[in-house]
């Protein structure tokens, strides 16, 4: 059973007030791990952050790490949804390919950028985040390969690159949660974002405009 799965959105009587509780646990875990990070964060101080009591917050996440995985959840989403929405402000085709490089790094400024960073280099060094971490990254991985494939043959009509622009969208997320750990994690200055920013949407131009002579020289 999946991350998803396990922290499905309450039914029942008390559904809403339930859902509600939820939604203000997961923006406070979003805050306390953005401002203070993991290894500050706790229950009692999220439990206090979201304004609830810690037995309602425990009711719904027994332990940290149910709780850090499910603020991962939903950072994970919220983050992936803006980019979808800045993606689609440009033109199909080409231009949102080249796009997303842009929306991606906005995206990354995002406090629940910051908060699914914490979580994500805390697995390193905890050992029951790290065993339960692997599942959620992998079915993470999954939804963006996807993701890539779809946009691989609607957008550039070039089903036969999806392993090229698989890559190309891995080289440019690690490349800005790089940039973005460099800047927001260790505080270096940004005045080379722009730059790798220009480089990288270079590289995805270039890729998107040979494929598009291939096609042409192919007749499609």
């Amino acid at each position: 059973m999946g991350v998803a799965e396990r922290h499905k959105a309450p039914r029942g009587p008390n559904a809403e007030r339930r859902a509600a509780t939820r939604a203000k646990i997961l923006a406070a875990g979003v805050k306390c791990l953005a401002e203070f990070g993991y290894a500050s964060t706790s229950t009692p101080l999220v439990a206090r952050l979201a304004k609830v009591s810690r037995g309602s917050l425990l009711h719904q996440f027994p332990t940290k790490v149910d709780l850090m995985l499910a603020v991962a959840e939903h950072a994970w989403i919220a983050q992936r949804d803006f980019t979808r929405a800045q993606v689609a402000t440009n033109p199909t085709g080409r231009e949102q390919f080249v796009g997303g490089v842009q929306a991606i790094w906005q995206s990354l400024q995002l406090p629940e950028a910051i908060a699914f960073m914490e979580v994500m280099i805390a697995a390193r060094t905890d050992p029951e985040l790290a065993e339960r971490y692997a599942e959620f990254a992998s079915e993470r991985e999954a939804g963006m390969h996807r993701t890539r494939r779809r946009m691989a043959v609607g957008q550039l009509s070039a089903p036969e690159h999806v392993a090229d622009i698989d890559a190309m969208a891995h080289l440019t997320l690690a490349a800005l949660r790089g940039l973005a750990l460099e800047t927001v994690f260790i505080g270096r200055p940004t005045d080379e974002a722009e730059k790798v920013l220009g480089l990288l949407e270079n590289m995805r131009r270039r890729m998107a405009d040979d494929i598009s002579a291939e096609r042409l020289r192919a007749g499609g």
